[in-house]
Formats: structure tokens, C-alpha cells, sequence
């Protein structure tokens, strides 16, 4: 039969569990601090403690639940392998208990996962990645049973980190809402023994003087004695707030923290679907890696009336307004340019292959050789037999990039707030809008630092790190601000505007700016034992 053995966080949380009155746990902090097996082990012990205990174990994806917790329980415990269920997605312990190992990819699919359900104990994993809305509608199913509780662990980033924070940090709830149902245990990477144990037994120390020391102890300790913990701790200001010491503060590091609504600027494919018109200017964009990560999305500007903007988004506006709408992605690692470009050419569909305008690819593309030949040729030649465009260098201007993503998704914030709520009127007509296609953009956006040094730019990673949030955010940026921006113009647009120069007698001014003619052209298209507990 298992034996499970707790490190102390992990104690004191399944303690908090058993005895407080709260019924919302909050446990986050720095990256690598334990969390995912720590729910595992109370999961299992509290059912094991306790016949008839229905819980469920939720990430987002499958791929997430499967790797973080169904194989590593195994793994942890294979004693217990005979008690997995139904392709391993459920736990029968002999008493009567049982751990659902589940997953939520999105709104509708967390009402039909949780709506019916009853559970004791919900442990939602790596939480930011929902949003507030989905938090609330999971922990609806926490009903019934007494002691009845939501467990929600989470790092200091993603989609839901501001409602996290907000309950777990700011308590800042509604009227109706109880702060006494809200209770956070903060955990740190050096609270996890596993990081320390090949330098304890360098040094000729156990676990019990490891946790003998107190935390300031164990900290220096881990960053001095445990390769994890040097990488933690090299990392740039703003990021080691985040990922090694797991401050609430240094969310007001993130760059789009004050504008990016997650239910705002997600869409459903088939609303995009509906919001791009044949006409409508297309364009693709894509930050070029091999080692690293290539990340191409597809992205379409149309114009909303008020009746379509009330009707698609149910938005109010008095006036029409320009949408940027992000509906596609393709993200690779270790191919050839040839690859690449015939694998954005089969993501395209056939009817959609002329429609695209323009493509703007990273500037070092087009200095990159995979042999005789730059990547950027390699990728014009796949594209040209399926008339898709030809290769143009991507606006590279980091600042002014950022800036205008910024005032994009603020403009969408602003514009799906009703009139009556806003604090703020928005200073554009252009908002941005993206396609639940793309969930590494959404993903990425809201955990982006600002660089301490330069507080208008992003914080880069190491150029010999393969991170694949750096390379959509790079991807992104050029998409946008080689469009949209008033950096480098693109050859058609260039063009466009020497036509019109030369042809004042059409009625068009000489001065248009590089987004009212882009505008303008795109009219035009058991037994157990367990230690390290806490009792009473």
C-alpha cells in the first residue's frame, strides 16, 4: 500500500483543507515549488482517509492532465495502478473514493464538465490558465457535502492571474461575495525538497536539516547550491519576481496588465469566421526559428458598424469602428524553411490563398541561409506555385511594436465595456480581436514584464533559450506594427501611395496615412501510511 510522505507546504495545505472554514484555497507562488504532486498526495490521502470522497483533479488541456498528474501519480505510486479506470482518467480507490483526472478547454466546456457534478474536493492545476468566469462556474459544483472545497494552485501569470489576484491578494470582491471564503498559503520553488537533494548528499545533509533551516536559509540555499535555482535567479528582475520569488507585485510588471481582457478579446473561430469578409485586407506574419520556436499567425482587418459590433460582439458603439482579427496560428520547432513554408501553405485553405496581401517574416530571415539561399527564399518558393505573397521584411521596432498592441487592446477593453461603465473613452477606432484558434496568444499576452530597464520595451529572453511565449509575442508585434504601424511600409502599400501621388485628380489626398490606405485598400477586397502532516 502507498506510503506518502508530505513536505511541510504540502502538510500545512491538506491542514488548511481539513479545518479551515474557507472554501476557496489559493496556493501560488514561484515556478517549481511542488504544486501539481502536492495536489496529488492530499487528493490521495484524503480519499484514501475517507470512504465515499468524490473529487476531481482539472487542468486545460488533456495533454496537461495526463502529464502532470495521471502519469506522475503512477509513477509516484504504482501500487496503485490497478485502481485506474476508464483509459486512466479516473482513480476507483477500493473505499468507495474517487479522483476524477478532467480537463476544460474552455467556457462551454467547463459547464458541461461541472455543471452536474457534485465534488467534495476540486483541485484546479496551474488555475490562471481560466479565467474568473470559469474559476466561479468550476467552483459551482463544489456543493452538498460538508467541508466542501475549491483548491486553486497557480503561477503568477496567464489569463486569470488579475481575478486570482484580486481574491487571493487585493480582496476585492463584489457586494454579495464573502471574503472569509478566501484563504491563500503562498509557496516558493525552495519549499520543494526534490530541487536540494543531490546537494544535500554532496554536502552530507538530510532532509530534516534541510527543513530545520528557516526560509531565508533555505533560499540562499537554493539559489546557491541548486542548478534550478541558479536559473531562477538569473533571470531579469521582473521575471525573478515572478518565477523564483512569486510576488504579487510584480504583476504590476506585466506590460499589457491594465488592458488586456481576456473575455473581451477572445473570440470563438466561428465569430471571426463571420467578422472577416472576403474583402476584408488579410495578411500573415511569422518570427522565423529553427532551434527555437516558429510561430506564424494569420490575421484580417475589417470595420464593425455599430449594428454588426452590437449583433457579432454585443458591444455598444456609436460610430463604426476598425477590428483586427488574429484567426489562425502555426507554431513549429526543428523545421527546414521548406518545411515551414509548405506547412503554412497546407494551413491555408485554398479559397483563402489569394485573399492574403502581404507577408511580413523577421528580419533575420532574410540573412539566415539554410544553404545557398535565405530562408526568406526558400519560403517565397514554396509560397509562389499557391499564390501565396512573397516574403517582406517585418518592422522589427521593438517600443513602438509594443505600444501599439497596448493601445489596440485597450481599445477593445474600452469598446466592450458598456458606455455607462467606462472610465475611460478610447482615443482609436481600431481594436483587437482574437480567435480561441490562437491560445498562445492569449496565453502569452498577459504574462509578458516589462523590461525594468526600459519600462516602454519587453523584457527579451537569452537568445540561446527556446521560449516559445517570446517568439509568438515577437510574431505578433510584427504582424501588427508592419501593418498598422508608421515604421516600414509594405511594397503594395508603398506602391499604393506613389499611384496616388501621381494621380491627385481622383479626389484622394496626397497625405493619407499608411492606415487610412490600408484601410482603403482592404475596401477594395486502503492501507497507507502518511509522514510530514500536520495534527490537531
Amino acid at each position: 500500500m502507498p506510503h506518502i510522505h508530505l513536505f511541510p507546504k504540502v502538510g500545512e495545505l491538506l491542514d488548511t483543507i481539513e479545518h479551515s472554514p474557507a472554501r476557496v484555497l489559493g496556493v501560488g507562488g514561484g515556478r517549481g515549488a511542488g504544486k501539481s504532486k502536492g495536489l496529488d498526495d492530499i487528493a490521495l490521502t484524503l480519499g484514501m482517509e475517507t470512504p465515499k470522497t468524490l473529487m476531481a483533479v482539472v487542468m486545460r488541456n488533456y495533454d496537461q492532465v495526463r502529464r502532470y498528474h495521471i502519469e506522475p501519480i503512477i509513477r509516484s505510486y504504482p501500487e496503485i495502478e490497478g485502481w485506474m479506470h476508464y483509459s486512466g482518467s479516473k482513480l476507483m480507490i477500493p473505499n468507495g473514493s474517487q479522483i476524477d483526472f478532467t480537463y476544460a478547454e474552455s467556457l462551454a466546456d467547463v459547464e458541461r464538465r461541472f455543471r452536474s457534478a457534485n465534488y467534495k474536493y476540486i483541485f484546479c492545476d496551474q488555475a490562471e490558465q481560466f479565467t474568473g468566469t470559469e474559476l466561479r462556474e468550476m467552483m459551482l459544483a463544489n456543493r452538498g457535502a460538508e467541508g466542501a472545497k475549491t483548491i486553486l494552485s497557480f503561477n503568477m501569470g496567464g489569463i486569470g492571474i488579475q481575478d486570482l489576484r484580486n481574491w487571493f491578494y487585493a480582496k476585492k470582491f463584489n457586494e454579495r461575495d464573502d471574503p472569509n471564503n478566501y484563504q491563500f498559503i503562498h509557496v516558493y520553488p525552495w519549499d520543494n525538497l526534490t530541487w536540494a537533494l543531490p546537494a544535500l548528499k554532496q554536502d552530507g545533509l538530510t532532509e530534516e536539516d534541510y527543513f530545520a533551516w528557516d526560509h531565508d536559509q533555505r533560499f540562499e540555499y537554493f539559489i546557491r547550491r541548486t542548478d534550478y535555482g541558479k536559473q531562477l535567479n538569473a533571470l531579469d528582475d521582473a521575471v525573478r519576481a515572478r518565477d523564483l520569488l512569486g510576488s504579487w507585485e510584480s504583476l504590476e510588471g506585466a506590460y499589457f496588465g491594465r488592458v488586456f481582457d481576456y473575455d473581451k478579446t477572445m473570440i470563438s473561430q466561428e465569430t471571426a469566421e463571420r467578422l472577416i469578409r472576403p474583402w476584408d485586407h488579410r495578411w500573415l506574419s511569422t518570427d522565423w526559428g529553427k532551434s527555437h520556436y516558429c510561430s506564424t499567425h494569420w490575421h484580417a482587418k475589417t470595420t464593425l458598424t455599430p449594428q454588426e459590433a452590437r449583433r457579432e460582439l454585443g458591444w455598444e458603439v456609436s460610430k463604426p469602428i476598425q477590428v483586427v482579427v488574429t484567426y489562425r496560428r502555426l507554431i513549429v520547432n526543428e523545421m527546414t524553411s521548406s518545411e515551414v513554408g509548405r506547412a503554412i501553405v497546407d494551413a491555408t485553405p485554398r479559397a483563402e490563398r489569394e485573399q492574403l496581401r502581404s507577408y511580413f517574416l523577421s528580419p533575420d530571415a532574410f540573412g539566415s541561409r539554410d544553404s545557398d539561399n535565405t530562408i526568406a527564399d526558400y519560403l517565397g518558393k514554396e509560397f509562389k506555385p499557391y499564390g501565396l505573397p512573397q516574403p517582406e521584411v517585418a518592422d522589427n521596432q521593438r517600443i513602438p511594436g509594443w505600444q501599439l498592441m497596448y493601445a489596440l487592446l485597450n481599445a477593445t477593453r474600452l469598446y466592450g465595456t458598456k458606455p455607462e461603465l467606462r472610465k475611460e473613452q478610447p482615443t482609436g477606432d481600431t481594436c483587437w480581436l482574437i480567435s480561441s484558434e490562437c491560445p498562445e496568444a492569449l496565453e502569452t499576452i498577459p504574462i509578458l514584464m516589462r523590461n525594468s530597464k526600459d519600462l516602454d520595451d519587453v523584457v527579451k529572453t537569452d537568445k540561446g533559450q527556446a521560449v516559445m511565449a517570446m517568439d509568438v509575442a515577437d510574431d505578433l508585434r510584427y504582424g501588427l506594427q508592419s501593418m498598422l504601424g508608421s515604421g516600414v511600409k509594405p511594397e503594395k502599400v508603398k506602391h499604393a501611395e506613389k499611384l496616388m501621388s501621381m494621380h491627385s485628380h481622383t479626389g484622394y489626398s496626397q497625405e493619407l496615412t499608411f492606415a487610412e490606405i490600408a484601410f482603403r485598400n482592404s475596401q477594395n477586397q486502503p492501507e497507507f501510511s502518511v509522514s510530514g502532516r500536520r495534527r490537531r
